[in-house]
């Protein structure tokens, strides 16, 4: 709750900051921005490029800093950062899935969910891992940039604790495309795969020989709504799946283990959608 408060007081803070000097201090220490002010006057000094609709584009903000060795992301010790992301969506599933994916390229493979809420003004997630270094906020928008998301605000708390404010109007979850007549496999995945089922009316997964496969198949629509499910305790060699007109996604898994996959999976698709 309190948390909650403090992010809210900051984006009313930042809405009230006229200048776009005004809003580059509040990415910097305060003894940081008191040093470099004169530089950062001049870095600054075409404010127009920095606009973003009636604000500023503090992703571009972010970017000069950091190009400049004015953005301190180094901490003096290893503690615990938190990074806490705000979305005003219908799917925080959908979110969930995308922030994951970008966690992870970023280097974030393990991190400790400490707040999820959902509320009537959208889904607060915030994470939480031991570093010496918080992220770039940089690389952090151009890896959601890859998934179609992008930041829309920025709110330094302190050194260690960032939050995010995520437009996820034009995203897209990182799945393998498959059209009509092709055929791929699948060897030795190390987490489940996602396949972009979109063109298509039917999916066919098999076994390749060597493998014991235990199916573990979700079939999604375009927010991650779970359309149909094929499960099985049993070993199965095949599954055919016919897709309904909404089907995007398909996850494939093992109902126990990926080891039983190694020796892989085949997949065909049939049918132009």
């Amino acid at each position: 709750m309190v948390r909650t408060l403090f992010f809210l007081l900051a984006l009313l803070a930042s809405a009230f900051c006229d200048t776009l000097e005004e809003r580059v201090a509040s990415l910097m220490d305060a003894r940081e921005y008191r040093a470099h002010q004169k530089l950062i006057g001049l870095l600054f000094e075409n404010e127009r490029e920095y606009k973003k609709g009636s604000s500023y584009d503090m992703v571009k903000v972010a970017r000069t800093l950091e190009e400049n060795g004015l953005l301190k992301l180094s901490l003096p010790q290893a503690q615990r950062v938190a990074l806490t992301f705000e979305y005003s969506g219908e799917n925080p599933l959908f979110f969930m899935k995308i922030m994951n994916d970008t966690l992870r390229n970023i280097g974030l493979s393990f991190v400790l969910t400490t707040h999820a809420a959902l509320g009537s003004d959208g889904f607060n997630w915030q994470v939480s891992f031991v570093s010496k270094r918080v992220p770039s906020p940089v690389i952090l928008a151009q890896r959601l940039q890859k998934r179609g998301a992008s930041i829309e605000e920025i709110v330094r708390e302190d050194a260690a604790h960032w939050r995010y404010r995520i437009d996820m109007s034009g995203a897209k979850i990182a799945a393998i495309p498959i059209l009509a007549g092709e055929v791929k496999k699948i060897v030795r995945p190390v987490r489940t795969v996602w396949l972009d089922i979109s063109h298509i009316k039917r999916l066919i997964v098999s076994e390749l020989p060597g493998s014991h496969w235990f199916p573990d198949l979700v079939v999604y629509d375009k927010m991650l709504r779970i359309l149909s499910i094929k499960q099985s305790d049993e070993r199965v060699r095949y599954v055919t799946l016919a897709l309904p007109s909404e089907a995007v996604y398909a996850k494939i898994g093992d109902r126990f283990t990926l080891e039983n996959i190694r020796s892989g999976l085949r997949v065909a698709a049939k049918g132009e959608r």
